[in-house]
């Protein structure tokens, strides 16, 4: 590079010449840091460089002949300097490195040693980008590096920024905007279902625990604060080509943070409705000279009570991760997650009674009535290892190996809760030593091939699981319990002794997992891609349990799970899709000859179109999908001599139906995420569910004054649940968040704002229950970044 000239106004000269971009003297570390309002169209590199020098106050010093002749792309948005700057270069062939404080070198990348960062790692990542689109590319339905236009399959982002304008810090939270899911509650328990099914859930697309119900799913998973993820990928329909087995409606993908080259930190803190109260930290940055050694922690812990009688909550999550340049080309990612909750006044599954099995009615209680009792209640101890190592080789193929071991413990948990008010039933339960343990390791190679004149995309892996789940537990059921039901969970009387009581159920799941894929993205033509592969499952499962009928051990070898989709480009916006992916669950009913019914299978076909548009910061897609269940067991009505009942398979279960989407910047400054989807299905058992649903969530800043507004909105049609029938209702949840300078904001979060009462979820048993929405509640927030 040529010499520089001194620090002078900005100053430009033709390919050859020495070039200075230079802007305001007056600089500070926490600048760098600080988001900014960018707003630069498609131009010549050199004036976008000059124009983000000057809003930023740094200089910004290049050699003239790097810059003759380059274009940068536009870029808008709420971003960091790093990622302004990150997005500018891209696709350039150059990079920027930090000379001095406040002073910034764009240089000619080093292609000669390629230092695979975390960055490169972090594709498609939304944090700092202040959009509600996600624009890099996603594995989560093929496994492959595919954008959301490229990938034939409906995927739904949630990303870092949607979380944060309107404060969805659980799971639960997050589900319940996304578009097309449905949180179903049924008591404590957060159902997650997509298409009308329950989802399978990963975490950097490492699945956890698939198997359970309210033990083995909810409280474990759906009450998790998400400070720690990025952003939250949600593919809609079979995916066995990254599953193998598993649920039918879709998977959640949990995407982690990765650390950051520049040093960033903030610090937040929140009071809000119902004595709750919540703080975090997020601290990240290179940890040497060089920074080939980068690290993050983030901590979050939050406190308060819920809106139904004596019931109180806490939860503390810890994070921390490290990126290690172990070469230019390999890069070693290492971390954990550790995680404390305490729950009091817990009702477990049970749900408020509507309705006795003969039709009486015991009509609606207040919206703060609890099941559960005060005592009722658990704590619960979790914490994840992850790793995984990168090799970028020369030929551009790279190796990626990733191994996660998770373990949950509860070591004592008691439940007082009414099941039934007429007749009068209370279930008391106590359980003890309850452990959780997940381990999964997996490698992958993917790169390009040569065939017939085109280049192709070629991912070939391997991986196994194995899952537990361990439990000892008593219980005891009260018939006319001498209670009154009107008191709620307050009226259950803690028995004497109970922690001394024996546990005489012991209940033990086990299973294991062993796969192979392949799977491929093939140019057949410039605007056409066939997306195609499967994966081979080797699958046993055990389970012993006194709540079954039977203890058994299933075995499944080499299942197959295909994989197609096409997509074609038909403008530089648009492109047509369609696709055929499965998934298989196993299954324990029996036939006549004793042998176990083959997997039940579940079929997604869908159709659809996906839009790029605005520069890529608006993605809109349409889909129309058709699923079926194969191989459901039928009960014929016999019984073996030993009294097992007999099955036998059957055509299943369909499913249709269509889903509208957008999601990104339709304006300066105006981001919004919005979904209407319509879903029928043949079952009269799934009345409960809404058939039609709408979402949207938008925010819109207010130029320079450092004011946003937003609101979120969620509408569902009516749904029944034997007697009970619920119309279809609204409910709008409102933001503002007033930026002081440019480390300091305040935020008002208000959900439900205009207090709706709605049941967020019901049942018929033969009894009728539900399960009260919450009503309106508030919190106020302050972030600062250094």
């Amino acid at each position: 590079m040529t010499s520089q000239e001194p620090l002078s106004m900005p100053k430009f000269s033709r390919a050859g010449r020495p070039l200075r971009i230079a802007a305001l003297s007056m600089l500070c570390a926490s600048a760098w840091a600080a988001p900014l309002a960018i707003d630069l169209p498609a131009q010549p590199l050199g004036d976008a460089l000059k124009s983000l020098a000057r809003s930023a106050g740094v200089t910004i010093a290049a050699d003239g002949a790097l810059l003759a002749g380059r274009q940068a792309p536009a870029v808008r948005g709420q971003l960091e300097l790093s990622d302004g700057l990150r997005q500018l270069l891209r696709g350039s062939g150059l990079e920027f490195v930090q000379s001095t404080p406040g002073t910034y070198l764009i240089r000619a990348a080093q292609l000669d040693a390629v230092t695979v960062t975390a960055q490169a790692q972090r594709d498609g990542a939304t944090e700092g980008t202040g959009s509600y689109a996600q624009t890099g590319p996603s594995r989560t339905s093929t496994g492959l590096n595919l954008t959301l236009r490229e990938t034939p399959q409906s995927v739904s982002v949630m990303t870092r920024q949607r979380m944060d304008d309107f404060k969805l810090e659980t799971l639960t939270d997050v589900m319940e905007q996304t578009p097309g899911v449905t949180i179903d509650r049924q008591g404590d328990g957060n159902n997650i279902l997509v298409r009308g099914d329950s989802v399978n859930l990963q975490v950097d697309g490492m699945r956890q625990m698939a198997s359970g119900w309210y033990a083995n799913t909810q409280t474990l998973y759906t009450m998790d604060d998400m400070v720690e993820m990025d952003r939250i990928e949600v593919l809609k329909g079979s995916s066995g080509l990254v599953s193998g087995d598993g649920k039918y409606g879709g998977t959640v993908n949990m995407i982690r943070k990765r650390p950051t080259q520049e040093f960033k930190a903030s610090v937040g803190a929140g009071v809000g409705s119902w004595d709750s109260y919540r703080a975090d930290v997020d601290i990240g940055g290179a940890l040497n000279a060089s920074g080939s050694i980068r690290g993050r922690i983030v901590a979050a812990a939050a406190d308060g009570k819920d809106f139904r009688d004596h019931a109180k909550r806490s939860n503390q999550t810890l994070f921390g991760t490290l990126d290690i340049d172990l070469s230019d080309r390999t890069l070693l990612n290492v971390g954990f997650t550790q995680r404390h909750r305490e729950y009091y006044g817990a009702g477990s599954t049970s749900m408020i009674q509507a309705y006795a099995a003969t039709g009486q009615s015991l009509g609606l209680q207040p919206r703060s009535f609890n099941v559960g009792a005060p005592w009722s209640g658990y704590e619960q101890d979790s914490r994840t290892l992850f790793a995984s190592l990168e090799h970028r080789f020369g030929n551009g193929w790279s190796a990626r190996l990733r191994a996660s071991d998770e373990k949950t413990e509860q070591p004592y948990g008691e439940t007082g809760i009414w099941f039934t008010g007429i007749p009068s039933v209370v279930d008391i339960g106590w359980a003890r030593d309850h452990v959780n343990d997940n381990t999964s390791v997996a490698l992958d190679l993917q790169g390009p091939v040569q065939l017939f004149g085109r280049t192709h995309e070629l991912l070939l892996g391997a991986d196994t699981m194995r899952t537990s789940s361990d439990t000892y537990s008593g219980s005891q059921r009260i018939n006319n319990a001498p209670y009154d039901y009107a008191a709620g969970g307050a009226a259950i009387v803690r028995p004497a002794g109970l922690e001394s009581i024996p546990m005489n159920n012991h209940s033990y799941f086990s299973s294991r997992r062993h796969s192979a894929y392949a799977a491929g993205n093939f140019s057949l033509a410039d605007p056409v891609k066939l997306i195609a592969g499967a994966r081979i499952t080797s699958y046993q499962q055990y389970d012993l349990t006194p709540y079954a009928y039977s203890n058994f051990d299933i075995k499944r070898s080499d299942v197959v799970t295909p994989y197609a989709g096409l997509v074609v480009d038909v403008s530089e916006n648009i492109s047509l899709y369609g696709s055929y992916a499965s998934i298989f669950k196993p299954q324990s009913a029996m036939d006549a000859q004793g042998r176990s019914l083959d997997p039940e299978e579940g079929q997604t076909r869908e159709i659809g179109a996906k839009g790029e548009f605005l520069d890529k910061r608006l993605n809109a897609s349409l889909a129309y999908f058709w699923m079926k269940t194969d191989n459901v067991a039928e009960a014929t009505g016999q019984v073996t001599p030993d009294g097992i009942s007999i099955y036998r398979s059957v055509s299943g279960v369909t499913r249709r139906g269509y889903e509208l989407e957008l999601s990104g910047e339709l304006a300066r400054g105006w981001q919004a995420q919005g979904s209407y989807v319509q879903n029928s299905s043949n079952l009269d058992s799934t009345r409960y569910l809404p058939k039609n649903q709408f979402k949207l969530g938008t925010t819109y800043a207010l130029g320079a004054s450092g004011l946003t507004l937003g609101a979120a909105t969620r509408w569902q049609s009516q749904t029944t649940a034997g007697a009970l029938v619920q119309p279809s209702f609204w409910v709008v949840d409102l933001m503002a968040r007033y930026r002081i300078n440019r480390q300091l904001s305040v935020s008002l979060n208000v959900r439900n704002a205009f207090d709706k009462s709605y049941f967020s979820g019901m049942r018929d048993f033969g009894r009728v229950q539900y399960t009260w929405g919450a009503p309106r509640s508030a919190s106020v927030n302050m972030r600062y970044e250094f």
